[in-house]
């Protein structure tokens, strides 16, 4: 990527379908992200004062939430943010004697913007194995779009072999994750993919305690509103909720892939939020969804590939099933 390349899009963006293919917003189905359909109801557990600045203590509960919730090791330090996006574009600020980076890719784009941006000299490779050369190096785990996830003894062994090892675990179940032991290791989460409150811009990055503090340092004395900061509180401390959502967006996610054997796509790898396939022609998948108000992700680099996000509701499923039958 050059910096002349910069300018990167985005899933969910429903003024470019609107601009491609008309209709109104509310007319249109957005698949097109990895943002769970059905949001955490947090209106029914919170009331807030918003004419106040969200306190050191609520802060402070917020940050024990998210690294409970996480999984993060004792003794490692936990910052909140307005959104995962916004730590990465810090990432090249707090990180001390950035010489070089090397990013799994393809990935979240972002990240290589990021550090380019900030001109570290920086590199994409398709293979675990070539990170371990790395000053810095970034896995987003699992990948978006390709959905691959990295072992975590891979990732022990990894972290051996560079300086600082970056783990983006935004679509990582709750289920699955492992305390990771690793002192060299930042670990960067978000609310909004799994709890379908993406609007909230809460995000969280783990890490050794001389990162965070710069991370703090930057982010200022009030990082998040008070608003984000409760919600993020109680769906964090949600687990009845977070085990029955888990259960919903397996079954979902199967029943897509299901769907899906139907067009003989070639499945690329797949989360518990999303779907990524290799097709005929990304394209003209674009069009046949997009003919029934649904939009879905295709990506620069690929011809093929489109990425679905997991229907939720029963209106959605029908109009995907008569995309997929066309």
């Amino acid at each position: 990527m050059n910096n002349k390349d910069l300018n990167i899009q985005h899933g969910g963006d429903i003024d470019l379908a609107i601009k491609k293919y008309g209709g109104k917003r509310e007319d249109w189905i957005d698949l097109s992200t990895g943002i769970n359909g059905t949001s955490y109801p947090w209106q029914e557990n919170i009331n807030v004062e918003l004419r106040n600045l969200p306190s050191n203590k609520i802060l402070m509960n917020l940050e024990k939430a998210a690294a409970r919730a996480y999984k993060i090791a004792e003794g490692t330090d936990t910052a909140a943010a307005s959104g995962a996006q916004q730590i990465i574009n810090l990432l090249p600020i707090c990180l001390k004697s950035c010489n070089s980076v090397t990013i799994l890719g393809p990935t979240y784009n972002e990240y290589e913007k990021a550090f380019i941006s900030s001109g570290i000299k920086t590199q994409t490779v398709s293979e675990v194995s070539k990170l371990s050369s790395s000053d810095i190096a970034v896995i987003v785990n699992p990948n978006n779009p390709t959905g691959k996830v990295i072992a975590d003894e891979t990732l022990e062994d990894l972290s051996k072999k560079v300086r600082i090892l970056i783990i983006d675990e935004s679509f990582k179940m709750f289920s699955s994750r492992r305390t990771l032991n690793f002192s060299n290791i930042i670990q960067i989460n978000s609310l909004g993919k799994f709890f379908g409150l993406a609007g909230v811009r809460l995000g969280f990055v783990s890490g050794p305690s001389d990162f965070i503090k710069a991370v703090k340092g930057v982010l200022g004395p009030w990082p998040v509103s008070s608003l984000a900061a409760e919600i993020g509180i109680v769906a964090l401390n949600d687990g009845v909720w977070i085990s029955e959502m888990e259960k919903i967006l397996v079954t979902e996610s199967n029943a897509l892939h299901e769907a899906c054997n139907s067009r003989n796509w070639e499945l690329v790898g797949r989360t518990f939020l999303f779907h990524t396939y290799a097709t005929s022609s990304c394209l003209e998948v674009e069009k046949q969804f997009a003919a029934y108000g649904i939009w879905v992700r295709t990506f620069d680099y690929s011809e093929t590939w489109v990425r679905l996000g997991i229907p939720t509701s029963e209106n959605q499923w029908e109009r995907v099933k008569q995309a997929l039958n066309q």
